[in-house]
Order: structure tokens, then C-alpha cells, then sequence
């Protein structure tokens, strides 16, 4: 009978193939640690951590405190009556106020301040003319811009009045724009009067919300008979 191989029967042998076994073991340890270690490296091109913020917000973009800027708050602007007199018929879009010249229920886009023929009409804030014409319903109009959003217009007027004025001249709150006409067609039938409207992104709001409490005493007694 053929006798079988045993590695106990070579000692030699065995020891042999043992430490080449555990020598590969070890190299392919080695390689992997040296791999490892490679991918662990820092790489240069990082984002570097923000800066952490000491509580005193000196440093920019600290996270905590916004940087510092030149820029100032848009100031509010505050408006006043454009003239004295007395509010006769008010801003209505929804509820139709009747026309004595029409003869007929209308809304109404602005306000209705009545005073004397040729009574003075004053800017109700600081701002641009951005337009003089002749309104086919209300007459000669000045237009004033005072932000990009926000316009006044004061219609009513006497053409005469307006000679001095041209588009893109600068106005400050009070300074003189006219005086009151005649000149609105739709209008004919009521006493003298400036026709008032303010315009708030392109829409047609109540002039009473934005002119201030006190010039609203002022000038058109609102609010006199509560004191």
C-alpha cells in the first residue's frame, strides 16, 4: 500500500511553509497601511473652517455679527397737505360717490380739497416732476415721483400756473407747483377745488393713510374736533 505524505514527517518543510505564509501576511499589512495612510493625507485644496466668532463681531463673516456696511437705512417718507382747505369728497374705489357734473355714481381716485380760486398748491414731500399735462377729465396735472414706487398728482390746476415748471425739475416737501383752476372737464359743476391722488405701486391709494396726523390738523382740521 502506498504510504501517504505528512507534514509532520518533514519538520523542516513545515516550518518552511509557515514563515512564508506569515511573511506574506505581513507584507500585504504593510501595503495596506501604506495605502491607507496616502488617502488620509491633508489635502491642500480643503475649504478651510470659518472663523469662530469671539462675541465681539470684529471679524467679517464671522457668522455670528453681519459685516459692517456704509450703507444707510432708506429714510420713511412722511407727506403733508399739499394746501388748507376742507376735504369735500374722499377716495373711493368701492363705494361710487355721485358727480354733480356727470350726473351720474362714480368712484372716486382721490381727494376733493376745496379752497378759493387760485389758491397755492404745495409738493407733500420731497421728489421729481415726472409729468405736466392736460388731463382730458381733470384737467392741467402736475405729477411728482418721490420714490420708485410711490407718486402724487395734483390736477385741477391753472395752466397759467405751471409756466415755470418743466419734467425733471427737483422739489422739497412745501415748495410751490401752482394754484388751483378750473380746468377739470369733470369736475365743472363742483366749488373750486384741487383734485389730490396718490399712487402707491402703480395703484390709487387713500392720500389721508400717508399725509402725517398733524398735517392733516393742520391744514384740513381732521382730527381738531376730538381735542
Amino acid at each position: 500500500m502506498e504510504k501517504k505524505f505528512k507534514f509532520s514527517d518533514k519538520p523542516a518543510l513545515t516550518k518552511f511553509i509557515y514563515g512564508a505564509v506569515i511573511a506574506i501576511l505581513c507584507i500585504t499589512a504593510i501595503v495596506i497601511g501604506i495605502v491607507s495612510a496616502s488617502n488620509k493625507a491633508p489635502d491642500d485644496t480643503e475649504t478651510p473652517n470659518p472663523p469662530v466668532s469671539d462675541g465681539n463681531g470684529d471679524g467679517e463673516g464671522d457668522g455670528q455679527n453681519p459685516p459692517q456696511t456704509d450703507d444707510k437705512p432708506e429714510e420713511k417718507l412722511t407727506f403733508t397737505a399739499p394746501m388748507v382747505g376742507e376735504v369735500t369728497k374722499g377716495h373711493s374705489l368701492t363705494a361710487p360717490v355721485f358727480s354733480l357734473t356727470l350726473g351720474e355714481w362714480r368712484v372716486h381716485t382721490g381727494l376733493d380739497i376745496s379752497c378759493e380760486e387760485g389758491a397755492s398748491v404745495y409738493a407733500s414731500e420731497d421728489g421729481e416732476i415726472t409729468g405736466i399735462y392736460s388731463d382730458p377729465m381733470l384737467g392741467y396735472t402736475v405729477e411728482i415721483t418721490h420714490s420708485d414706487e410711490i407718486k402724487t398728482r395734483y390736477s385741477n390746476l391753472d395752466g397759467d400756473s405751471l409756466s415755470e415748471l418743466k419734467v425733471g425739475d427737483k422739489v422739497t416737501s412745501g415748495d410751490k407747483i401752482g394754484t388751483v383752476g378750473d380746468s377739470s372737464i369733470s369736475e365743472l359743476a363742483e366749488e373750486p377745488h384741487l383734485h389730490f391722488e396718490m399712487i402707491v405701486t402703480d395703484t390709487k391709494v387713500n392720500p389721508l393713510d400717508y399725509i402725517s396726523e398733524e398735517s392733516k390738523k393742520a391744514s384740513f382740521g381732521i382730527g381738531a374736533e376730538e381735542e
